[in-house]
């Protein structure tokens, strides 16, 4: 049974592997890259589990016994300019929050995150949140918590962490949930951000299309026509 549960969830993480559509044009070659899991800070401390520097690949089944979060399976990946993190069916009791998937990625300094079937109480989540989405949800018992999504921060070397998801259950702890960092290579400029699959719900409004037209409170300029008025008399 053991050995039937390992490798079901080893077969999960490898399809955990594959990123979300990714654009730009920096160095695979050079550059750094870390990622992590779940991390907690506070009354109840988690180190980043799992975490991964440089070039390397973790996965684990499940987290160490703790009161604050539950998970299925935890996939963490970096490379050169790159970084990746993902895990899969969390649950944070305390503060009512569900997600099925919930990944970041990072590439060449630039970072998104993904939320599948996520959702706080009665609320759910966008699966494409705008870059550092602030949401404060009262949950019964315990007040108002404070929640980040896609939280986007540029380090002083440069670099770029995206964190999934941020929750603070109390001034005193934090959870943070699939974390990546990268910086831009080789080419020192920072790619293009990752591109959500065509069609996916995102955090912010898409922009109604644009074309060239006569500025407001204009009229438009008369085109003459050649002809003869007709006379009566």
């Amino acid at each position: 049974m053991r050995l039937t549960r390992l490798a079901a969830s080893a077969a999960i993480a490898g399809a955990l592997a594959t990123p979300l559509a990714l654009t730009g044009t920096a160095s695979a070659a050079t550059g750094t890259g870390s990622a992590y899991g779940v991390a907690a800070t506070g009354l109840v401390a988690i180190p980043q589990t799992p975490a991964v520097t440089a070039t390397a690949d973790k996965s684990l089944v499940s987290l160490p016994a703790n009161p604050l979060i539950d998970v299925k399976v935890l996939h963490v990946t970096a490379k050169p300019a790159y970084a990746r993190a993902s895990v899969v069916d969390l649950e944070i009791a305390k503060a009512a929050l569900t997600a099925h998937l919930v990944t970041a990625t990072c590439k060449g300094g630039r970072g998104v995150s993904r939320l599948a079937d996520a959702r706080i109480g009665d609320h759910r989540l966008a699966v494409y949140a705008a870059p550092n989405s602030a949401l404060s949800v009262p949950v019964q018992g315990l007040g108002t918590v404070g929640v980040t999504l896609n939280k986007q921060t540029r380090n002083p070397d440069g670099s770029l962490t995206v964190t999934a998801i941020e929750v603070r259950l109390t001034d005193a702890q934090t959870i943070s949930v699939s974390s990546a960092t990268c910086d831009a290579g080789g080419s020192g400029t920072p790619s293009q951000p990752p591109t959500p699959p065509p069609g996916q719900p995102t955090g912010k409004p898409i922009p109604a299309p644009t074309s060239p037209t006569t500025p407001p409170g204009q009229a438009p300029k008369p085109t003459p026509v050649p002809g003869d008025l007709p006379v009566t008399g």
